[in-house]
């Protein structure tokens, strides 16, 4: 499963806003300099490891931790994903191992031990971009993936809201499918025999 879109509803004029509130930078400044410079990105492909991350984060942002605590940027990063609850009850409902596969850093990464610890539990592996170094539609992220899991390409059953994350999954031999709301979802799964 996809996170951003699929398990969580994806809001990042909040995360903006949050981190506005830390930094006293207005959210088109930050969505500049966090986001359209490749700073997140960086962070998706493995490019940093938490704590670095962080450091670069403050660093754009010019801030100290006496003004914003690693937990404050934790949090204020999750504010983007709002938990989906009648997909986590679906996936809550599998019968099959499952994982989360999302494009992420070290500083999501985190937050879903704490911020969206509901997020966690219903996953029985995570899968972050940023420990494959490459991010989804890139073809190579399937096999990382895959390799990750120890499944079979063809064992596992892909659900993402973005049609190039699904067709470069069906490229790589998984059953994708593209997420469009929890009803469809819940037929999807049925159909693939893992609820």
């Amino acid at each position: 499963m996809d996170l951003g879109g699929v398990t969580c509803q994806w809001v990042p004029d909040r995360r903006l806003v949050a981190l506005a509130e830390l930094s006293d930078l207005p959210p088109a400044t930050i969505d500049g300099l966090v986001f359209e410079s490749g700073l997140d990105d960086a962070g998706e492909r493995g490019q940093f490891t938490l704590a670095q991350f962080v450091d670069a984060l403050r660093s754009v942002l010019a801030v100290g931790p006496e003004k914003a605590s690693d937990g404050d940027l934790r949090r204020a990063w999750a504010a983007a994903f709002e938990p989906n609850r009648r997909v986590l009850a679906i996936i809550d409902r599998a019968t099959t191992p499952t994982a989360l596969f999302t494009n992420n850093g070290p500083l999501l990464e985190a937050a879903l031990g704490s911020d969206l610890a509901d997020v966690d539990e219903v996953f029985d592996r995570l899968l972050f971009s940023w420990h494959l170094g490459t991010t989804k539609p890139d073809p190579a992220s399937f096999p990382a993936a895959s390799a990750a899991l120890g499944v079979e390409p063809g064992e596992i059953v892909f659900v993402d809201d973005s049609q190039a994350n699904v067709d470069a999954a069906r490229a790589a031999g998984w059953r994708a499918h593209r997420y469009t709301d929890a009803l469809n979802l819940a037929a999807a799964l049925t159909d693939e025999d893992v609820l």
